[in-house]
């Protein structure tokens, strides 16, 4: 794994609109497994700023192996995101999942007294 150390611009919101943290590296192209480390960051903002600063990062480039490992790896960790749903209603019929079903049976009551007053 090699390293280098290039400049960056950090630029960071915290408003209503948006809210982001966004790293620009200065010459440096990152790809799967890489891992970008910046010196000396500013991670509080408070709400309604808007921050852009010049600092300091390491790029570490990971191997072969490492590198085609993060790649496959994430195509899978991609597809567990498709059958996400907040709503009681399934739209996709590909899976079967156990659901209680509502009963069905039915109790019929004799009175043998009538009311009594």
């Amino acid at each position: 794994m090699s390293k280098q150390i290039v400049p960056c611009q950090v630029d960071m919101s915290n408003t209503a609109e948006f809210l982001y943290a966004h790293v620009d590296l200065s010459g440096v192209q990152v790809g799967p497994g890489d891992e970008v480390l910046v010196h000396d960051p500013i991670v509080d903002i408070s709400f309604g700023e808007v921050l852009s600063y010049e600092r300091t990062a390491t790029v570490s480039k990971a191997g072969i192996f490492s590198r085609l490992w993060v790649y496959l790896t994430a195509r899978l960790e991609v597809t567990m995101l498709y059958e996400v749903s907040f709503s009681t209603t399934r739209f996709s019929k590909a899976k079967k999942y156990p659901r209680q079903m509502p009963s069905k049976e039915t109790v019929t009551m004799i009175l043998n007294e009538g009311v009594k007053v």
